[in-house]
């Protein structure tokens, strides 16, 4: 719905608004900032560890991306120390050298630069939490024997609350759960502002336009972004978007896992309304703003939108021609 005249120069100004945040936050052209050069040292090893599951993996490939690694990762702790970054390069580079011993591939060479990083800087990688491991079909057999469609259709957008915030812990599991959503390359770029404080609450849902109608009955809020500062090329302008609106939707049925409700609180907002928000909530320059969502306890009868899905033969294109090369 548009609800102002249209005008050109307005549009230009906004795009440059995003544009500007990009090309300052991102590291198309340099990266020198410790979330450059973490989200580097992430791209590289998850291209290490996914390597690990392929089906017909070649023994000693990537060596030049460990070697790589292995040299961000000693400017890193020597500017940085250690972190979850590094403790990931380092079980992965581990499960790499376990990975080619199993298979009698020699690779003496990352394990000496491995143990000489270890000592230089006294760290230890640890025993898993990098690399790759085994699963089976009758794991994700298990893990699946529930209806995934009634799941779906179940999940509403969810407007009317029973009384009561959703608790700390309650949040935390949350959160927990949608961190296992799809991502690139590992780099993890979500966050999400939590509050559940009613006065609170109340007072940064009047930044959002959608929620008049059934503000009163929001205790709990949460705003999802995404850190642009983990992205390194043109092509990746509108990553943060892509990964921070798998994570919004992964937040959005982990909150219906927990017998919650919630409603997606769209912020497809100007360039001023964003700034006020940022300045109130205190949301740094490089992340962009995904979404807010109300979530709550759910009454024991309530009214929600039908919304009706179009047909299945608008949305699927199965084995459509291809045009000609």
């Amino acid at each position: 719905m548009q609800d102002k005249p249209w005008d050109e120069s307005v549009l230009a100004d906004n795009f440059h608004y995003d544009y500007k945040r990009y090309s300052t936050h991102s590291f198309v052209s340099t990266g020198t900032t410790r979330e450059h050069r973490r989200a580097i040292i992430r791209i590289l090893t998850h291209y290490i560890e996914g390597g690990m599951s392929f089906p017909d993996v070649r023994l000693g490939y990537g060596r030049e991306k460990i070697d790589s690694i292995l040299d961000k990762l000693d400017r890193y702790i020597s500017d940085f120390g250690h972190d979850e970054t590094v403790a990931w390069a380092l079980a992965t580079i581990t499960d790499y050298l376990a990975f080619h011993k199993e298979r009698g591939h020699a690779v003496d060479d990352v394990a000496n630069r491995l143990h000489s990083l270890q000592q230089r800087h006294d760290v230890l990688p640890a025993q898993g939490g990098g690399g790759s491991e085994t699963v089976t079909r009758e794991q994700i057999a298990q893990a699946t024997d529930f209806d995934f469609s009634r799941f779906l259709v179940t999940r509403h957008s969810v407007r009317q609350y029973a009384d009561g915030p959703v608790d700390d812990e309650t949040i935390r599991r949350i959160v927990t759960n949608a961190q296992e959503c799809p991502n690139v390359c590992n780099r993890q770029t979500a966050k999400v502002y939590a509050f559940n404080d009613r006065p609170v609450v109340q007072e940064l849902l009047e930044y959002q336009a959608g929620n008049a109608g059934f503000r009163q009955e929001i205790q709990t809020l949460f705003i999802v972004t995404a850190n642009i500062a983990h992205m390194n090329l043109i092509g990746e302008r509108y990553q943060g978007w892509i990964d921070g609106g798998i994570f919004a939707m992964t937040l959005a049925l982990s909150i219906h896992a927990e017998g919650l409700g919630a409603c997606f609180l769209n912020w497809s907002v100007e360039k001023e309304q964003d700034l006020a928000l940022r300045q109130r909530v205190g949301i740094p320059d490089n992340e962009i703003v995904i979404t807010m969502m109300s979530a709550g306890h759910l009454k024991e009868r309530f009214r929600v939108p039908v919304s009706a899905r179009k047909p299945l033969r608008a949305v699927l294109a199965l084995n459509p021609p291809l045009a000609q090369p």
